[in-house]
């Protein structure tokens, strides 16, 4: 069965198939057009979804915090950007910084661990000779 198409509330037209689920323009034009419509009659506009709270510590999670040792700190830091990056309520926005967190911080747990870096440039480097092989 054929998924049910979707047309734009200001102009009729059909949905573009990649939109996401809930909207309700075609374009940035017709959402203008809408707002100014509701605006105009007084009607309330839609406020923006807020960004979610950072969850608060109290000072007892905050002075055990700083009492464990610092790979275990790095460690959890870790793992509450994970789940906030795999968290779907995570604004599309927010990804970008997250990601450079959780990348250096993951960068910092090796470096305390000793172990071998997995994001060494020097293994990222490509071949550009293709007649070459390994030996």
């Amino acid at each position: 069965m054929a998924g049910k198409t979707r047309n734009c509330v200001v102009c009729g037209r059909e949905l573009p198939k990649d939109v996401r689920a809930g909207a309700e323009y075609c374009s940035a034009k017709c959402k203008q057009k809408a707002y100014r419509s509701r605006k105009a009659k007084g009607e309330p506009v839609k406020p923006k979804p807020k960004a979610k709270p950072s969850p608060a510590i109290d000072r007892r999670e905050f002075e055990r915090m700083m009492d464990e040792p610092m790979e275990d700190a790095l460690r959890h830091t870790r793992d509450v950007l994970r789940k906030a990056l795999d968290d779907p309520d995570t604004r599309a926005s927010d990804l970008p910084a997250l990601s450079r967190q959780y990348l250096a911080v993951c960068r910092e747990l090796e470096a305390q661990s000793g172990a071998g870096s997995l994001f060494d440039d020097d293994t990222m480097e490509m071949n550009t000779n293709a007649g070459t092989s390994i030996v």
